[in-house]
């Protein structure tokens, strides 16, 4: 799953991680970041991978206003 829309996802990932979530949960959301991400590595239909990232980005935003309430 090596394209530019999904890197760009991992990065906004770490970035929120880093910057909007409480210290104690950031090693857990740095860890399940990486596992799903290794476990799409080889994904090639780009179709899959599209719905991928929407999902992911849909993720981040439930997660942020999980922890910040807004």
């Amino acid at each position: 799953m090596s394209n530019p829309s999904s890197l760009k996802l991992y990065r906004d990932i770490l970035r929120s991680i880093n910057r909007k979530l409480p210290k104690q949960t950031q090693n857990y959301y740095w860890v399940f970041t990486r596992e799903h991400f290794e476990g799409h590595r080889h994904e090639c239909d780009q179709e899959h991978i599209d719905y991928l990232v929407e999902k992911g980005y849909d993720s981040l935003k439930y997660i942020i206003k999980k922890y910040t309430n807004k």
